[in-house]
């Protein structure tokens, strides 16, 4: 009785699009016509950003990684011992990988340095001769002007 009455209330009712004698639901259009949804793409956006982030991060810590097994752990610039542990403040690119991609994973951008050397470069990168000698090798490795 209640499918019957379902379908009577259908039959009455017919789609609001000229010519269309398909039956709807209550807002006057029938499947056929009415407005779809997109699939929100921010979500998946956001999860294949956060995924990226994730592959670089470990990409580089695996980079790092490499580098603290070949180089002695003294920081470049005083010989201070820098421990056992790698930790990724002492990793200095010299040449900033935002600004120079293609030098991001280049082992001579890097220079290991104590967390207060890290510090002072990254406020003033002309601080230190040794970073500063470098430098001007990447660039001219790189070809920068």
């Amino acid at each position: 009785m209640v499918v019957q009455d379902l379908n009577n209330s259908m039959k009455s009712k017919q789609c609001k699009i000229e010519g269309c004698n398909s039956p709807v639901w209550g807002d006057g259009l029938c499947a056929n016509h009415k407005p779809r949804k997109r699939i929100a793409t921010q979500n998946l956006t956001k999860s294949v950003k956060k995924e990226k982030a994730i592959r670089d991060i470990s990409e580089m810590q695996e980079f790092f990684l490499q580098i603290w097994k070949k180089k002695l752990h003294y920081s470049e610039v005083s010989m201070d011992y820098l421990g056992k542990e790698p930790l990724s403040v002492f990793f200095h690119h010299i040449l900033a990988k935002e600004k120079y991609p293609q030098a991001e994973f280049d082992e001579e951008n890097i220079i290991l340095l104590t967390l207060d050397e890290h510090t002072n470069v990254e406020s003033d990168i002309y601080k230190y001769e040794e970073v500063n000698k470098r430098r001007e090798q990447l660039k001219q490795k790189y070809e920068i002007i």
